[in-house]
């Protein structure tokens, strides 16, 4: 039963007693919800320590490696409003566990693929199930934490998410070395079907389906009236009150900056890229991938403790995505795009801490966007990371295979770095657009609660 502000101020002891309880159960629920998001991280990586051994299995070119990499953000960007529509209406506890079952049946299907047709289908199921999982996570968040709190989870949450990240880094590379990709992908199943039953037995929408008091009414802001009328609103007025905030366009073009430029070369390519221009063997190219994902997990956590700290979102997002920027741009014109390898560990670890800016996106939501539309807000912001990724990533092939001079090394195709630093180019006019964003932000009102 839920226990009104009314009935708390006659009953102090009880309402402080349902208090506690929401901040006992909130960390193990929103921890099992975060790692659903960490399956998908998993999955956007993983392409890349497998592209050449995919290439060679299937014979196929690099644009249509690319375009196997950008199918996940096609379909990423297609669910993120239906996505935060159905974690604002169904809740997130049956829409994490559903999406990880699609994610589970994807992964199997790729591990057993005779054909690339197959591998594709297999990967579009993958990216249908992993669309819904973070929205559902900011749900859990703001459903779950108190608003001074949001930016500092948010951002915890983005680097638990990015352990999936490097999980796909040297892990991923070995275990393919031992096993080969496709029992690689057969194991990441048994992963997600573990991680959907966690979410179905431990996941609870919000305090009131524990029995709880809301966050709000716990804080004395709304009451239960007010927030079952915002949930009665049908989805063409939650996009218009979405649509017709300016400030979150802003948000959406950090977020198409720099998560595209990120995604586009370290996710698909990096590890193939220091591979064919620098000789390295595959487990060494893929720690270098691993600096990355560390360098994520510390972007993501720091810079939302820090924005909470220093009650600014703006601040820390145009100074993370002014680093990667400007790392970017060394990377792709020192020493025409072949900088000395030492360099590389900088410098994808800074690149890699650029991804903060998204969790400060996400928890500036809270503060721009009202609480019956934040799901779709959220997957407005999200969309524009993945239409980025999803456009640049068959660009960045088709510069590869242009540039391609006709060398081929163990049925691979072999790229001269000139056309490593074309894509490279193309993610630093990308990260320009997402500095830009950054730039043309508003700070939210700094509010004490």
């Amino acid at each position: 039963m839920t226990i009104t502000s009314d009935q708390a101020a006659q009953a102090p002891t009880l309402w402080n007693r349902q208090v506690a309880k929401i901040y006992r159960k909130r960390w193990l629920i929103w921890f099992v919800a975060v790692l659903s998001h960490s399956i998908g991280l998993f999955h956007r990586a993983a392409m890349g320590p497998m592209a050449d051994r995919i290439m060679a299995d299937f014979g196929i070119t690099a644009v249509a490696f690319g375009s196997l990499g950008a199918v996940y953000f096609y379909v990423y960007a297609a669910m993120q409003i239906p996505s935060g529509t159905l974690a604002d209406t169904i809740g997130p506890r049956k829409i994490i566990t559903m999406g990880l079952l699609f994610t589970t049946a994807g992964t199997v299907v790729m591990g057993l693929a005779p054909t690339f047709g197959v591998l594709y289908f297999g990967r579009i199921l993958v990216s249908f199930g992993a669309s819904v999982a973070w929205l559902s996570v900011l749900k859990v968040i703001m459903s779950w934490f108190r608003s001074r709190e949001v930016g500092t989870v948010t951002g915890l949450s983005g680097a638990i998410n990015n352990t999936g990240q490097l999980l796909a880094a040297t892990p991923l590379a070995l275990l393919i070395m031992a096993i080969g990709w496709r029992m690689s992908f057969v194991t990441a199943a048994g992963m997600s079907l573990t991680v959907a039953i966690l979410n179905w037995f431990i996941l609870k929408d919000d305090p009131t389906k524990a029995g709880l008091p809301s966050i709000a009414e716990a804080e004395g802001r709304v009451s239960a009236a007010v927030d079952t009328e915002e949930r009665s609103l049908s989805v063409r007025e939650r996009m218009s009150r979405v649509i017709s905030n300016k400030r979150i366009w802003p948000l959406f073009m950090v977020c198409m900056g720099t998560y595209g430029a990120y995604s586009a070369f370290f996710l698909n390519w990096y590890v193939i890229y220091l591979m064919q221009t620098y000789g390295l063997a595959r487990d060494y190219a893929a720690t270098f991938a691993l600096a990355s994902a560390l360098g994520s997990i510390v972007g993501t956590s720091s810079l939302g403790y820090i924005s909470d700290r220093i009650r600014s979102r703006s601040i820390p997002i145009r100074f993370a995505t002014g680093t990667s920027l400007t790392c970017l741009l060394i990377m792709a014109l020192w020493n025409g795009g072949k900088p000395p390898i030492e360099a590389h560990w900088l410098l994808a670890f800074l690149i890699g801490s650029g991804i903060g800016a998204m969790s400060v996106s996400f928890a500036t939501v809270r503060n721009v966007a009202r609480p019956e539309v934040r799901g779709m807000t959220g997957g407005v912001i999200n969309m524009g990371a993945f239409i980025g990724a999803a456009a640049v990533q068959p660009l960045f092939g088709h510069f590869l295979d242009s540039g391609w001079t006709g060398e081929m090394l163990n049925g691979v195709r072999h790229y001269p770095v000139e056309a490593f630093q074309q894509g490279l180019l193309l993610c630093c006019a990308l990260m320009a657009l997402g500095f830009l964003g950054a730039l043309l932000m508003k700070e939210p009102l700094r509010k004490a609660g």
